[in-house]
């Protein structure tokens, strides 16, 4: 499909745990960004399947999703729900939106340098995908807009503090660093490979 003038769509093969594994996965990604470069995105790519494959989702089942990822402005820095188009009661199609122009600084306010600016990138994009598996499992339920349930149970927001107590969100805070550092210790051995993979597809 074409994209807007500015806009870039990268598909490809995403990484598991092994090369062997990418060349196998076909899971659906697009990334849809102005002024991320190449690396980034491949990284972005690879910690899809590195943090589904974590998650507990399987390679056949991952070869069945699809994944639109889009940078840009939004109301928080990430945020992710099932695609209008698919099946609610079976989701494969997820759209997540990351806000990087939120994530140049850091919780005190100062200016985040490229290095740690990217890790932040990814590792939002890993707290979105742990939501993405509690859709896949059905773990969550709803849309934003009627309500979220977690487990079959609604919970209701009273004030800011409240969200930090949320299940799912305590859920994918307590995994969005480890799946970060985790990938962060593959990328390094994988990441010539995984280019030219990325490039070739």
């Amino acid at each position: 499909m074409a994209q807007p003038n500015g806009m870039v769509e990268i598909v490809g093969s995403i990484p598991f745990l092994s090369l062997q594994k990418f060349e196998r996965n076909i899971m659906e990604v697009k990334i849809h960004s102005k002024h991320i470069d190449a690396n980034l995105k491949t990284a972005m790519h690879a910690m899809c399947g590195y943090a589904l494959s974590r998650l507990g989702i399987s390679t056949r089942l991952s070869n069945n999703i699809s994944l639109n990822i889009h940078m840009r402005h939004s109301e928080h820095e990430g945020e992710s729900y099932v695609h209008d188009d698919a099946n609610h009661k079976k989701p494969r199609d997820f759209v997540i939106v990351l806000d990087h122009h939120q994530m140049n600084l850091d919780e005190y306010g100062r200016k985040r340098g490229d290095t740690e600016w990217g890790h932040k990138i990814l590792e939002t994009l890993a707290h979105e995908l742990v939501h993405v598996k509690q859709y896949i499992k059905r773990e969550l339920t709803g849309t934003s807009g009627v309500g979220l349930y977690w487990k079959g149970t609604k919970f209701e927001l009273e004030d800011f503090r409240d969200y930090y107590e949320l299940p799912y969100e305590v859920e994918a805070r307590g995994n969005e660093r480890g799946l970060l550092i985790g990938f962060l210790v593959q990328w390094n051995d994988m990441q010539p490979a995984l280019d030219e993979l990325i490039l070739n597809n």
